[in-house]
């Protein structure tokens, strides 16, 4: 049996919740004038990491490594 988390991997969630970082903050400056974060808008982000994670855990057991 393979290894389903690698390096690799590990790297790419990284990098993955960086992005989904940096996408729910782009959202926010596209849609308000003054940017004033509040609590809807962190509970969006935690639906987003939460959604990543998801996503994440199933490709990896989904897709086999070589």
């Amino acid at each position: 049996m393979s290894v389903v988390i690698g390096t690799n991997r590990i790297i790419a969630f990284g990098i993955g919740i960086i992005s989904t970082i940096g996408w729910w903050y782009s959202t926010i400056l596209m849609t308000q004038r003054k940017v004033k974060v509040k609590r809807r808008h962190y509970i969006g982000l935690s639906l987003a990491i939460v959604g990543y994670i998801i996503w994440f855990f199933q490709f990896n057991y989904t897709v086999q490594t070589h």
